[in-house]
């Protein structure tokens, strides 16, 4: 299945702003992205390696440990954002 970028309206809109988020990967390889980052071709690249990573440990794995190392270690510690961010050549935190 080819992933989906998709202009984040409504609710998912309200979301990625009040998380202060810009993009967010869905298990269903679809990218919710805010009309102002569709372009930015890094986002893109790190939403990505976020795809690679659901098809690598399937959707439901990937989803628990997401949930399981954003409480344990943090956004900027989490295992899979550590590696998206190496990925896409961006220092992270």
């Amino acid at each position: 299945m080819k992933p989906k970028f998709i202009t984040a309206y409504g609710p998912w809109r309200w979301f990625l702003k009040m998380a202060g988020f810009r993009a967010i990967t869905m298990p269903w390889q679809s990218v919710y992205i805010l009309h102002e980052h569709q372009h930015v071709e890094k986002l893109h690249r790190h939403e990505l390696v976020h795809i690679e990573q659901i098809e690598r440990d399937g959707p439901i794995k990937f989803t628990l440990l997401y949930l399981w190392y954003l409480v344990r270690y943090g956004y900027w510690r989490n295992p899979y954002e550590v590696e998206a961010y190496a990925k896409e050549g961006e220092e992270w935190r």
